[in-house]
């Protein structure tokens, strides 16, 4: 546990080298939005959003075109000149001020690292729930770092590698922080330090469309800026629900999950940091389109900039960057409908210098393509109704007729505090005698947008509706702005009115308080107390000596095998062995019965594979045994990680006892298969 918050700092300060000093040089050369001139905290809030905006879109192409190694020197003249700027005038770099933001960024950094790391009680080790969804994330960091851009998908290897099908440009940065900590950083830290920066980038992108983009400017600037940081913990009417399954008896590790979720901010920070980073490039790349008409100079400079925003938008979030498109493209109509045309001219160019360095990366995924379809028409699910009809076996329409029905419950339930904050603002808007001003109708564009994205259209990939929660970040963001615009107007001045939002901002914020508590201890609860069980956590209440145990067995495997040996473990798991994720930082021949192929590769070769690896942990007892060495040899695996939980362990004759592990304990061990010498 103490290595993990110390790896967890190193690879956090790393990741300044990709996540700051890149966007503050290219702020300071090509003085975008005035750059030189703005205080020291506004140059590094652009600083952070500019090096997320286009740093990984940068290191994409210099990985994927340029020789290996490369990508270093693509990195170095901002280095080079990030000492020359402090050389100068590091006394000015030091923001001052602003002591409210700067307590609540310190809560961040501290709440982020203690809910990602491991949590360790003697010989009891207990991941977050988030390393649900880490376990990939981390998988994808160490293909890169082990295979380079693209990368194979770490989940299947059917004798060869299978392109990767995902939007991995945020890995990419991570990958390079791996890389830079020389073996002591594993993939899973440089992960860590990545969600650090992410959450920073958020905040950063809130300060800086307070002061350029909001009316009020520099207005109470500081009090805004605390007030919007401070509201980041504000989320839905979500605990209610969930406090109505905890009294028939459920409670879910993950506060959202009862329904189709609209993911609190502090969710998003935790759980999803790509896709925040594919929002943070959205923002700002649409923030440098805002204000480069007013700034003649380098309005040209500025759209190239937004155009790799935007670029890097899609290597990171490919739901995010779809949605923020829909509003570009409404945007786009507006500016010729008000003859703005230089917002029309600086949009096309931008959208000319986003197009360039993806065309080999969506080649890329469509060689790889597998699964269902991208978008899929729907009206947004509302869980509990939809499972009641579903009992009476309705008919589809009349499920999406109900589901359309109840669309303000849903999103009152999902945005509590926020609704009644966007009705206020839209309230206010129509009653204004004045036509409304560009931000109003931008705003209102983007809002709209996404609303309208997430609440008729769904992502068909996978079961998870990814596009539906995804996509309304840039919604949640515009209402977000509007609470900190309508603070202290006479708009929320009735008695009323201020009561309930005070109610609605308490569940809220009590909400947060509960999903982040929820998220780091639920793994401890089902050791230890009679809570609902689930595939992914171990069900006899031993999760913590598991995880320590496989653990244990991954950092020696990690410290002893070549980089390229493919392992394989029980494959007949769901969603897949969330610690081989976290910790083995190598490939695997299949993860679960699906060998992970909707993130690419061959089905159909899976449909084969599957049931030759399942029968080496789980042999049927009237079948002879399989060849140990011939099936590892038939997919280049060189390693079985054995569990005790797995069929085979029982039995005192087959492999797992008959040859020498690479590593082992009570729980887990690691042995050597196939006739060839580890790669």
């Amino acid at each position: 546990m103490l290595g993990d918050i110390a790896g967890t700092a190193a690879a956090f300060a790393i990741f300044a080298l990709f996540a700051f000093v890149p966007g503050y040089v290219l702020g300071w050369a090509l003085n975008l939005l005035d750059f030189r001139r703005r205080g020291a905290l506004a140059q590094a809030a652009l600083g952070v959003t500019l090096s997320i905006g286009t740093c990984p879109v940068i290191a994409y192409v210099a990985g994927r075109f340029a020789p290996a190694g490369a990508i270093w020197l693509v990195f170095t003249p901002f280095w080079a000149g990030f000492a020359v700027l402090m050389a100068a005038r590091w006394r000015r770099m030091i923001p001052r001020g602003y002591r409210l933001a700067k307590v609540l960024v310190a809560a961040w950094l501290a709440l982020g690292t203690a809910s990602m790391i491991d949590l360790q009680s003697g010989s009891r080790l207990y991941y977050s729930v988030i390393s649900h969804d880490y376990t990939l994330r981390v998988a994808i960091t160490s293909a890169i770092t082990r295979a380079g851009i693209p990368p194979p998908n770490p989940y299947f290897f059917p004798g060869r590698p299978a392109a990767l099908r995902y939007h991995y440009f945020w890995m990419i940065l991570c990958s390079l922080v791996q890389r830079a900590g020389s073996g002591v950083i594993s993939a899973r830290l440089a992960v860590f330090g990545g969600t650090l920066w992410c959450g920073l980038g958020l905040i950063a992108v809130l300060a800086l469309y307070l002061r350029f983009a909001d009316p009020e400017g520099e207005v109470r600037l500081q009090h805004r800026v605390g007030l919007a940081i401070a509201l980041l913990g504000v989320t839905g009417l979500d605990l209610l629900p969930n406090l109505l399954l905890i009294r028939n008896g459920v409670v879910l590790p993950e506060m959202e999950w009862w329904n189709d979720q609209v993911t609190s901010w502090v969710g998003t920070m935790l759980w999803v940091p790509h896709h925040l980073a594919g929002l943070v490039a959205c923002l700002t790349g649409f923030l440098l389109l805002w204000s480069a008409p007013a700034r003649q100079r380098d309005a040209v400079a500025a759209a190239a900039v937004a155009g790799l925003c935007f670029a890097t938008a899609v290597g990171c979030s490919v739901y995010v960057a779809f949605t923020f498109f829909v509003f570009l493209a409404v945007w786009g109509i507006i500016t010729l409908l008000r003859k703005w045309r230089r917002d029309t001219a600086l949009l096309v160019l931008a959208g000319c210098c986003a197009v360039a360095p993806l065309v080999h990366y969506v080649r890329d995924l469509r060689g790889s393509a597998s699964g269902g379809s991208f978008l899929v028409p729907t009206v947004r699910a509302f869980k509990i109704p939809d499972l009641m009809l579903a009992s009476l076996h309705a008919a589809l329409w009349k499920i999406w007729l109900a589901n359309l029905l109840l669309l303000p419950l849903n999103y009152f339930l999902e945005l509590g505090f926020f609704l009644v904050i966007g009705v206020v603002a839209l309230k206010r808007l129509r009653a204004a005698r004045a036509p409304w001003s560009r931000w109003d109708l931008a705003a209102c564009a983007m809002a709209g947008s996404s609303i309208a994205v997430s609440t008729f259209l769904r992502s068909g990939v996978i079961g998870n509706n990814d596009l539906g929660c995804r996509g309304f970040l840039p919604a949640q963001f515009i209402l977000l702005l509007w609470a900190v615009s309508l603070a202290g107007k006479p708009e929320l001045s009735g008695r009323r009115l201020r009561g309930w939002l005070a109610f609605l901002w308490l569940v809220g914020a009590a909400g947060t308080v509960y999903e982040v508590c929820l998220l780091r201890g639920f793994p401890v609860l089902s050791d230890f107390v009679q809570v609902t069980r689930y595939s992914w956590l171990a069900t006899e209440g031993q999760l913590g000596k598991r995880t320590y145990a496989a653990r244990q067995v991954y950092e020696r495997l990690r410290e002893t095998l070549p980089p390229a040996a493919v392992m394989e473990h029980n494959p007949d798991t769901d969603p897949g062995f969330i610690p081989y994720g976290l910790y083995a930082d190598r490939q695997l021949a299949a993860e679960a019965s699906n060998c992970g192929t909707v993130l690419g590769g061959d089905a159909s070769l899976c449909a084969s594979m599957y049931p030759i690896l399942s029968g080496l942990f789980n042999p049927p007892a009237a079948a002879p045994p399989q060849d140990v060495d011939a099936v590892c040899n038939q997919f280049a695996i060189r390693v079985l990680v054995a569990r005790d939980t797995d069929r085979v362990w029982a039995d005192p004759r087959s492999w797992v006892w008959n040859r020498k592990p690479l590593a082992a304990n009570s729980m887990v061990r690691a042995l050597p298969c196939g006739t060839g010498v580890l790669p």
